[in-house]
């Protein structure tokens, strides 16, 4: 079985690989780059937090990535230890810096996906566009041969159960309803 996933992330990857555009080659860097610590998700933290309407929701964003954090690049990466597949030759040169860490979940999808879920719950209304955001988050991480498809999947399951987790937590937390 496990045979077959491994066969299965290859033939999608070594598929990608045929479909590389300089334009698209821009935007996937683009997008993978804003991902980087979780600087997109922390420009879109910081501001809510500032607004007295939004602040339980800056703060669970925070919360959430925080989670799958911990839980994705902190635990299960150093347990699972896969090695990324810009280890191995797909034909195709690096076009970002070589991530430093094993692969397996995407830490960029899991922090995309958990703040997606917390939009879910506390703010409907730009869920739509964070979750596409999400998902093109996941694509460029393949597209960029950093990831193999069963990574982007399994940091998508992650980031919606850490997102989710956080939104129930964060009522509980009375740091998160304070008023200025």
């Amino acid at each position: 079985m496990l045979s077959r996933i491994v066969a299965w992330d290859n033939k999608i990857l070594t598929k990608l690989c045929n479909k590389h555009t300089p334009v698209l080659n821009k935007l996937m860097v683009m997008v993978t780059k804003t991902g980087n610590n979780g600087y997109i998700w922390f420009a879109l933290a910081i501001p809510l937090i500032l607004i007295n309407r939004y602040r339980v929701t800056g703060f669970t964003i925070i919360l959430a990535m925080l989670i799958s954090g911990l839980t994705g690049e902190i635990t299960i990466k150093h347990i699972v230890g896969r090695v990324r597949p810009c280890n191995r030759d797909f034909g195709k040169d690096l076009l970002i810096k070589h991530p430093a860490h094993y692969s397996f979940p995407s830490g960029h999808t899991a922090s995309s996906f958990a703040v997606s879920m917390v939009m879910y719950f506390m703010q409907p209304i730009m869920f739509v566009p964070i979750l596409i955001y999400a998902c093109l988050m996941g694509f460029s991480r393949m597209y960029l041969l950093v990831h193999y498809p069963t990574d982007v999947i399994a940091g998508a399951a992650l980031g919606i159960i850490c997102g989710t987790v956080a939104v129930m937590v964060s009522p509980y937390i009375p740091f998160f309803s304070f008023s200025v």
